[in-house]
C-alpha cells in the first residue's frame, strides 16, 4: 500500500510538473508494457531508432524522490546503442519515444527495470523515476564495431577496429560502453579478451580512475597480482575516494 501511495504521489507530481510547462492534463501516458512516461520538454531533433547511440543525460530516483545516480553529476552524457538490451527494458522503450532535445520523465515498474534481483543501491522489486534528456544521437558505436571486430577477427581485429572506429566522425566512443563490453567478457571467462578491451578503454581515457579499476579486475581474476596491484594503485591515484580500490588492494597484499 505504501508503495502505492508513493507512485500516486510521483504521478501526481508529474501531473503538476505538465501544468506548470503549460502541458494539458492527460500528457502522461502509460504504454502497454507499463511503462509511464510524461514529455516534459519538447525538443525538435530527430527521433531516436534502434541501432542509433543514445547520448543521454539523466537522474534516477525512488519513488520517495532518493537520487540513486545521476549522469549530471559527473558532468558526462551516458551512451547506449538503442534496441541492443544494453540497458533496462523501460529505457530502450523510453527513448524509443523520443526525439533529440526532449527531456522527459520515466515511471519504470520492477518488470522493465532490475526486477526482483538488487542492483548496487537499487533493491529488488523497485518501481524507477528518470528525468532524461535525449542529448544527441549517433550512427555508430566504437563499442559495438569493437565487439563485432572481436567475434571475427579476434584481438588483433579487435584493435585494428579500435584505432580505425575511434578515428571515424560517425562513431561515438563512450568510456562506458567499453568498460561495458570488457565485463561482458569478464562474465564469460574470456579474461584474455577482456583484458584487450579494458587496456584499449585505458588508454583512450587515462585519467578515468573507473577504467583502471576495471582493469585491475581483469589482471586479477586472470591471476596476475603484480599488474592488478599496478592498476588498482593508478585508479586510487586518480580517485583516493575508491574504497573498492582500497579493498582490492588489502586483498591481494594478504595473499
Amino acid at each position: 500500500m505504501k508503495r502505492l501511495a508513493l507512485l500516486t504521489l510521483a504521478l501526481g507530481l508529474l501531473a503538476l510538473t505538465a501544468r506548470a510547462g503549460g502541458l494539458a492534463d492527460g500528457d502522461t501516458i502509460t504504454t502497454a508494457s507499463g511503462l509511464k512516461y510524461i514529455i516534459t520538454h519538447h525538443g525538435a531533433g530527430t527521433k531516436a531508432a534502434e541501432g542509433n547511440v543514445v547520448l543521454a543525460h539523466y537522474t534516477g530516483t525512488f519513488l520517495d524522490g532518493k537520487v540513486f545516480d545521476s549522469s549530471r553529476e559527473r558532468n558526462e552524457p551516458f551512451a547506449f546503442t538503442l534496441g541492443r538490451h544494453q540497458v533496462i527494458r523501460g529505457w530502450d522503450e523510453g527513448f524509443g519515444l523520443l526525439r533529440v532535445g526532449d527531456r522527459a520523465t520515466l515511471i519504470i515498474p520492477p518488470g522493465l527495470a532490475y526486477g526482483n534481483m538488487d542492483r548496487g543501491p537499487i533493491p529488488a522489486n523497485s518501481t524507477l523515476i528518470f528525468d532524461v534528456e535525449l542529448v544527441d544521437l549517433k550512427s555508430r558505436s566504437v563499442a559495438d564495431e569493437v565487439e563485432k571486430a572481436l567475434e571475427a577477427k579476434g584481438i588483433d581485429g579487435a584493435r585494428a577496429a579500435f584505432g580505425k572506429e575511434k578515428r571515424s566522425k560517425d562513431s561515438y566512443l563512450s568510456e562506458a560502453q567499453m568498460n561495458s563490453l570488457g565485463y561482458k567478457l569478464l562474465n564469460a571467462k574470456r579474461i584474455k579478451e577482456a583484458i584487450a578491451i579494458l587496456q584499449l578503454n585505458a588508454d583512450a581515457f587515462p585519467k578515468s580512475a573507473n577504467v583502471y579499476d576495471s582493469l585491475g579486475e581483469a589482471f586479477m581474476a586472470g591471476g596476475n597480482a603484480k599488474l592488478a596491484t599496478a592498476n588498482y594503485r593508478k585508479s586510487l591515484e586518480l580517485n583516493p575516494q575508491n574504497t573498492n580500490a582500497t579493498d582490492m588492494l588489502k586483498k591481494l597484499k594478504a595473499k
